[in-house]
């Protein structure tokens, strides 16, 4: 036995071993596949988050006095560009923070004065570093306490005991749900505050005493869901579920009620991007102070400090109407979880949205209706504006006091100018903003052909600069005649100009312009009539032929989009109650997941559905993009042209100059399906025409990768400055960090309309104005240009709602159906307003055609991108209209900029053969999983659309920062030995294991071996 013991042993030893080997040599195999099979779909991601490594090879150029820089930081460090926007971070807090309630003076507080803030949500108010991800999509980010030093900085004191009670004790165990899990797959709304009796029991409430209690009113959401409708799914009390997700619970109420009786200064701290119901506040008296500051960026929760002791004056103003009840308007009777049945009453894969309000979305609504219950006309009914509303759009308050004269308006053409002299007659400096509204007539035209008038529309603003007390400021705000035409979709089918009498107003937000207006026409309401003045156009009859061509491009304008009208009836001011939208459908057996109201009779929330024809089921599947003229090429088919040309020589001329025919010859059939269907963060180097790699990012708020880092004050916090120098100069930054960080293209800024208080998106988006989205969108747009950034402005168009937008497993795109006349005065204008921002410089060197070079300079339009969405118009993917990307876009705009998809990789209905057809160019995605279409190099109609969408893109390249250190001569190099970070990731990968299989055998085939050597 002694002997065999050991052999034994030494055999299970060896068997070991091998099975050791064996999986190890699994592993590596598995591995050389991933890298190999796996890794290079998604190389453009990869490099684009790394960094592209790319530059020039100039000894072949005659470089000699050239500055072939053509885009230059104007901050001249990273550390000088991070103290810059860091600066520029709090400005925007400190601009954007709205003051909505003031009694007593209750603000600003003392110096020295001891905060206590309530509530869990304070453990990560102003985390902002937490990054671009959590800020995006509503997740919490790590407890870090930027409060205490916040504060003590501008001279406040904070109780400690209650801020590491939510930080580590009792109170860090209730965590509110993040709203949108994993970009819709999930949704978690739970408010989940700390109860009243857990802050007893834990004996930290007498901490408040002789404190300033701050209590944190907090709401989230998130790409991929909206905020509920009814806490249904969230709530574990009939009192909370048949509640919305912008009313404060039970849990919330308990604790404003103790400190409403227990303080006489109480300040509430609302960390919201959508406009809450705040009608519950006057059950509160003590609760005398009321900030609304959606987010703070990175820095901007210093700025909170300063605002609460009046080191700034809060100057922000609302940029949504607060109504009482949000659920009661027009546009919130169509909004949520909605599903067609097919015609044996089975629930198919397609969602629908009704936008039967029309034009009446937020104040348009609100100040409209209030007009007509006011005037007694438009069978108003028991309308009550103060019922309705709690806060209008453009409203604020501050700690001093401003005094508007001498209004005057001034016409030039079809220009007008407005001037107001704005005085400081309070006791400390401040900001104010002055807002103009105008009033178009509605008159017995409109009535009959179906076209309605806002009371008041937003047509311009400005801020002042700091006033101190005392100082007066004369503002000058211009605008178009053009501003005052109304969209007639039913009868002439373009942009109208009423005959009669226009109202220009200046108000300090929509109702007071509103009032201001009425007063003016004798109305018994308190308004300023000396704010107020009048313009009669000179025509006599309704005209229909001024504005029927575009302002800036002449071309003709007509209706493009009377397939998504549907068969709706449109809510009309003319018969307020007759018209007023209902639910468009009916309430299903199937349980909503998408926080729909309670709207069984059991108490239950359903899903809303109605029966798709047979017909609309089979449009909603087709991939037709209604191009009425599909055209092949006219001549042959050329690829791999040896024409010697590259991208470089192209910057700065004409899109339609003659010599990109010679370089489209150049390009290859695999050129074109790369370029098409795998345009996912950034396209790739192409080696034909030598183009750079271009890198594109996402964040609304900085770059995701491709900058410095920086996480700025998010686009609903922009909007709440009214200041659009500060929107140019985050612009400004995001080019910077660009020539830094060396990302090309900013999947920026996002203006889709905040349609109802419920939108998932509300922090990424402006407004519920469509002028006010793009006048602030549009300067960003053009700060980015003119560092060489393109920016891809989104999600165009009608993607006012997150809920069954189309990305998510099982989901097929939501069928939007609205009219022509809402489409372009409301969800189009902010778009139309970024293409129509003016042109930037373009630096280039000019080939002389004699051997020589020169500097030279050219224009072109400042936006250069467009983001198409998931959602459909009517029946059609937006991405892959023709009539609204080539009709409105190409045609009309002039548009000749690159139109990408939005994230393809998960709309898995976006079909690039369709979206080429309807003019756009480029799917969004790391590796094309659908493959619904590839680029057929003998097809003379792929290549004829294919040739169009990569000339829109090369275009765009050519005139980026991308092309720094490039001239007519230079040639391209990459990374080292010519290889970008995914392919040294993919050999390493591939290198290592192959290296350890060798090993591995070699080991495995000396195991064997050895046992053959021993049996």
């Amino acid at each position: 036995m002694s002997d065999k013991q050991p052999k034994k042993k030494g055999g299970a030893g060896r068997i070991v071993g091998r099975v050791i080997g064996a999986v190890l040599a699994v592993v590596f195999v598995a591995l050389i596949v991933a890298a190999n099979a796996i890794l290079p779909n998604y190389t453009q991601v990869i490099n684009s988050y790394l960094g592209v490594e790319q530059g020039w090879d100039n000894s072949g150029a005659k470089t000699e006095g050239l500055d072939l820089e053509y885009n230059k930081a104007d901050h001249k460090s990273r550390e000088e560009l991070a103290e810059a926007e860091a600066a520029l971070d709090e400005q925007i807090a400190g601009e954007g923070i709205v003051l909505l309630e003031n009694a007593d003076n209750a603000l600003p507080l003392a110096e020295g004065t001891t905060l206590s803030f309530v509530g869990g949500n304070a453990r990560s108010l102003g985390a902002g570093s937490a990054g671009i991800l959590a800020s995006t999509m509503g997740v919490e980010g790590e407890t870090v306490d930027a409060v205490t030093p916040a504060m003590e900085a501008a001279g406040l004191k904070v109780n400690q005991e209650l801020v590491e009670f939510y930080a580590s004790g009792a109170g860090s165990e209730y965590v509110m749900g993040p709203g949108s899990v994993s970009y819709g797959d999930n949704e978690d709304f739970s408010i989940n505050e700390c109860p009243l009796s857990v802050m007893e029991e834990a004996g930290v409430l007498d901490s408040l005493e002789g404190t300033t209690p701050v209590f944190v009113m907090k709401r989230v959401a998130g790409e991929g869901r909206d905020m509920p409708r009814s806490m249904y799914n969230h709530a574990d009390n009939p009192e909370d579920q048949a509640k919305s997700y912008l009313e404060p619970d039970s849990t919330e109420l308990e604790i404003l009620q103790y400190l409403n009786d227990n303080f006489d200064n109480v300040i509430l701290l609302i960390t919201s991007n959508n406009a809450l119901e705040l009608d519950w506040l006057e059950r509160f008296p003590n609760v005398k102070a009321v900030l609304y500051a959606p987010s703070f960026g990175s820095y901007g929760i210093n700025a909170l400090g300063n605002v609460l002791t009046g080191a700034v004056n809060p100057s922000g103003r609302t940029k949504d109407t607060f109504a009482a009840d949000a659920s009661k308007s027009p546009a919130a009777q169509n909004f949520g979880d909605y599903q067609y049945l097919d015609e044996n009453g089975e629930l198919t894969k397609y969602n629908y949205v009704s936008y039967e309000e029309g034009i009446y979305v937020g104040y348009r609504y609100y100040e409209t209706r209030y007009e007509d219950a006011v005037l007694g006309q438009g069978n108003a009914g028991e309308f009550n504006y103060d019922d309705e509303v709690c806060y209008p759009l453009g409203y604020g308050l501050s700690y001093t006091t401003f005094e508007w004269s001498d209004f005057s308006t001034a016409w030039s053409g079809d220009e007008c100018a407005a001037t107001v002299t704005v005085t400081n007659t309070g006791d400390v400096a401040g900001k104010d903003v002055v807002e103009l509204y105008a009033q178009s007539p509605y008159t017995d035209y409109d009535r009959e052909n179906g076209v309605e008038k806002a009371s008041v529309v937003l047509v311009g603003f400005a801020k002042t600069g700091l006033l101190e007390p005392g100082e007066s400021q004369t503002v000058e705000i211009s605008f178009d005649e053009y501003q005052l035409a109304s969209y007639d979709y039913l009868g002439a089918k373009t942009w109208i100009l009423d005959a009669g009498t226009y109202y220009v107003t200046a108000g300090r937000n929509a109702h007071d312009a509103v009032n201001n207006v009425l007063a003016a026409k004798g109305a018994s309401v308190e308004g300023n009539t000396a704010l107020v003045n009048e313009y009669v156009p000179d025509n006599t009859e309704v005209d229909t032929t001024t504005y029927a061509t575009d302002t800036l491009t002449g071309e003709e304008v007509t209706n493009h989009l009377d397939d998504a009208a549907g068969e709706l009836t449109y809510l009309t001011r003319s018969d307020w109650e007759g018209t007023f939208p209902t639910h468009d459908g009916e309430p299903t057996s199937q349980v909503s997941t998408w926080g729909n109201e309670i709207n069984g009779e059991d108490g239950v929330s359903y899903t809303y559905g109605k029966t798709a024809s047979a017909d609309l089921l089979a449009e909603l599947d087709s991939t037709d993009s209604g191009n009425p003229n599909v055209e092949s090429w006219d001549g042959e088919l050329v690829y791999g042209a040896k024409n010697g040309l590259t991208l470089i020589q192209m910057r700065g001329l004409e899109y339609d100059d003659p010599q990109w025919d010679a370089l489209l010859d150049q390009l290859t059939p695999e050129d074109y399906d790369i370029l098409i269907t795998q345009a996912g963060y950034g396209t790739d180097y192409i080696a034909s025409v030598e183009k750079p790699a271009g890198t594109d990012a996402d964040s609304t708020s900085g770059w995701s990768w491709g900058g410095i880092g920086m996480t700025f004050c998010n686009p609903a916090m922009v909007a709440q400055t009214w200041n659009v120098e500060l929107a140019y100069e985050l612009g400004i930054c995001i080019g910077d960090e660009s020539l830094y960080g060396g990302a090309t293209g900013w999947y920026a800024p996002a203006m889709n309309i905040n349609r109802t208080a419920f939108s998932g998106r509300a922090g990424e988006y402006f407004s519920e104005d469509g002028f006010l989205s793009g006048a602030l969108a549009s300067q960003e747009v053009k700060g980015a240009a003119e560092k060489g950034v393109y920016t891809l402005i989104k999600h165009f168009a009608f993607n006012d709602q997150e809920n069954h937008r189309g990305d998510r497993s099982g989901q097929y795109s939501m069928a939007t159906w609205l009219n022509e006349q809402s489409a372009r005065e409301i969800y189009l204008r902010p778009f139309e307003l970024c293409m129509k921002v003016g042109d930037v410089d373009v630096n280039y060197v000019k080939d002389n055609g004699d051997g020589t070079y020169e500097a030279a300079t050219t224009q072109i339009a400042a936006c250069q991108g467009l983001m198409t969405a998931f959602n459909r118009i009517g029946a059609t993917w937006v991405g892959g209209d023709y009539d609204l990307i080539t009709g409105i876009v190409r045609n009309e705009w002039g548009f000749d900029g690159w139109i990408i998809t939005d994230n393809a990789d998960t709309g898995v209905f976006m079909n690039a053969g369709q979206m080429i057809q309807a003019g756009a160019d480029s799917k969004l995605t790391a590796s094309d999983p659908t493959d619904t279409w590839t680029f057929d190099e003998n097809d003379p109609v792929s290549y004829n659309y294919a040739r169009d969408a990569v000339h829109h893109l090369l275009y765009v390249m050519a005139n980026t920062h991308c092309m720094n250190g490039a001239m007519p001569g230079s040639h391209y190099t990459s990374g080292v030995a010519g290889m970008q970070k995914a392919d040294l990731i993919r050999w390493g990968i591939t290198g290592v294991a192959a290296v350890g299989l060798v090993v591995t055998g070699a080991l495995l085939t000396r195991s064997f071996l050895k046992s053959r050597t021993a049996s």
